[in-house]
């Protein structure tokens, strides 16, 4: 008889070792899970910075394309436009 409750004895023992065991993996892997959706949302954040910060560098330009002194200054350097009456100067590396 004292046979057949060590025996008893050794499955409670792998019952409960198996149910912590189960346990811990469940948190290790929820841990694991948790740390790539911060380091995704730390990312997420990085990227909502950057485009915050170009928005605003793409409002300034867009107030400066309100004036007209811009607007000219852009036209004359990248268009080559000039005003009439105005003779076009072309400096001879640039072509």
């Amino acid at each position: 008889m004292d046979q057949q409750r060590k025996y008893k004895w050794n499955w409670f023992r792998l019952l409960v070792a198996l149910l912590v065991g189960s346990f811990l993996y469940a948190c290790i892997g929820q841990q694991l899970e948790l740390r790539a959706v911060q380091r995704e949302a730390a990312c997420a954040r990085e990227e909502l910075a950057a485009a915050k910060q170009l928005n605003l560098q793409f409002q300034h330009e867009r107030s400066l394309l309100a004036t007209p002194g811009y607007v000219e200054k852009l036209a004359r350097e990248e268009l080559g436009l000039v005003k009439p009456g105005e003779i076009p100067y072309v400096p001879a590396g640039k072509n």
